[in-house]
C-alpha cells in the first residue's frame, strides 16, 4: 500500500541532500571556495551527525539515509576547501614569483 508520510519524508530526504550537489559542482568547476565558511560547515557536520544518530535511534529510515547522504557531500565539501585552499596558495606563490622575475629596473 503507498503511504503517503513515508513518500514525503524519502522526496524531503532527497531534496534536502541534492541541494549541495549544485555547489559541490560549482566549486569543483571554478576551484574557488573562499565564499564557504568552515565555521558553517563545522556547524552542519555536527548537526548532521545529531541528525543521524537521532534517526537511527528512532529508526527512521528517511531521515537517517538522507543525513548520511547530506554528510558524505558536506565532508566532501570541506575535503574540496582544503585542498583547493592549498591549490590558491601554490599557484599565487607561481604568480608572484614570475611577476618578479620579469621586473626589469629602468636606468
Amino acid at each position: 500500500m503507498f503511504d503517503i508520510y513515508e513518500f514525503c519524508g524519502y522526496s524531503a530526504g532527497i531534496f534536502f541532500a541534492s541541494s549541495l550537489v549544485p555547489q559541490i559542482h560549482k566549486s569543483y568547476v571554478t576551484k574557488n571556495m573562499g565564499d564557504i565558511s568552515y565555521g558553517w560547515q563545522i556547524l552542519l557536520i555536527i548537526a548532521l551527525l545529531m541528525s543521524l544518530v537521532y534517526s537511527v535511534h528512532m529508526n527512521l529510515p528517511p531521515v537517517y539515509i538522507s543525513t548520511l547522504l547530506e554528510l558524505v557531500f558536506m565532508i566532501t565539501l570541506v575535503i574540496m576547501k582544503i585542498a583547493y585552499t592549498k591549490y590558491d596558495k601554490l599557484s599565487d606563490k607561481e604568480t608572484s614569483s614570475k611577476d618578479d622575475s620579469v621586473f626589469v629596473e629602468e636606468p
